[in-house]
Parts: C-alpha cells; structure tokens; sequence
C-alpha cells in the first residue's frame, strides 16, 4: 500500500496531477482546493491511499496526515467511496468537516454531489462522536498551556476551560472565552 509519495508535480489536470518519482509518473488524484495548491514543476509530498477496484486501480492524494486520516474515516462508512470522501474534504479544513458532522447538519452534507438524505444521515450516525473528540481535546491542552503561560494555575485554566461552551470550536475562541471566564472570578 503507497502511504506516501514525495515527486516532482509534472502536470495538473482537472481532477488529478501526476507526480514523477524516479522516472515514473503516478497519476493521483486530488480534491480541487488541494489540486489549486500543488505548486507545478516543484517537488511535493503526498499523503495517499491506493484504492483497487475489480477495473481500476486509483492513487488518491492529500496534502496534510488530517486530510488523509479524515479521508479514512469517511471511507470506512458503508457507501461512501473515495470521490465521494473527496469531494466532502473539498468544502473546507477539516475541523469545520468534522464540526459539522458533529452539528448532524444533514443539508450541509447533501450539496455534495452523489450525496442524499440517507447516505448523509449514515455519515453522520456512524462518524458522529468520534471525529471531534481528539481535536477538541488537543485544543483543549492548547488553551491550557495557554492559560498557564498567561500566569493562570493549570487548574484555574482546566475550570474555566470546563464552563467554555462546545460552540467555540478555534482554539482562538475557546481561549477568548476561558479568559472572560477566569475575569469573572476577580
């Protein structure tokens, strides 16, 4: 199974670029916002996952391990196939994806092509509750070394972190309102 890939992007398609590695060019496919990205005739490294199929054997590309790992999740769904899990990375970074997920937003989910009602409420009946939960605990650490570097005792950030509202989902926000909670204490 190809993990990665370091090359050279040779030429952007509409839908794929293809990366030369040692005199051989790998066609991958990638989602529009990361395909924009890749920089032509400069050297790139790929997150990947190599799909087979009875006809066909497919290289699809990410540019950063969350993209990639999200990709996998996404797949692990019943009835949702690699362009499908491609095209839902293509609205946004991966935290939104992942929060909107969180939210059970079914209409959000269904502007993606090939998506319907049913296939979008399985997304999120079987992704809910296990996306969100490892980004939102690393923010949490961020806020509290934060915090603590604000001059804060770490179990002063780790209250006042517990009374933020799961609205704020940036790590940005979460400090904004930890720190108007800790004001109130004065």
């Amino acid at each position: 199974m190809i993990v990665t890939l370091s090359g050279i992007v040779k030429e952007k398609c509409e839908g794929y670029a293809i990366i030369e590695t040692h005199g051989i060019g790998y066609q991958v496919f990638l989602n529009a916002p990361s395909l924009a990205k890749l920089p032509a005739g400069k050297e790139v490294r790929l997150w990947t996952h190599e799909y087979f199929r009875e006809d066909a054997r497919e290289l699809y590309g990410f540019l950063t391990e969350q993209e990639y790992r999200m990709f996998l999740k996404l797949l692990a769904v019943s009835g949702v196939g690699p362009k499908t899990a491609s095209n839902i990375l293509s609205l946004g970074p991966v935290k939104d994806i992942e929060a909107t997920i969180e939210r059970g937003d079914v209409t959000w989910l269904c502007h993606i092509p090939h998506i319907g009602k049913k296939t979008a409420q399985k997304i999120i009946l079987e992704l809910r509750g296990k996306l969100v939960s490892n980004s939102a605990i690393e923010a949490g650490e961020e806020v509290v070394a934060a915090l603590v570097n604000l001059g804060y005792s770490r179990e002063a950030a780790r209250e006042a972190l517990a009374k933020v509202v799961d609205t704020e989902t940036t790590v940005e926000g979460r400090l904004r309102a930890a720190l108007k909670q800790l004001g109130k204490r004065k």
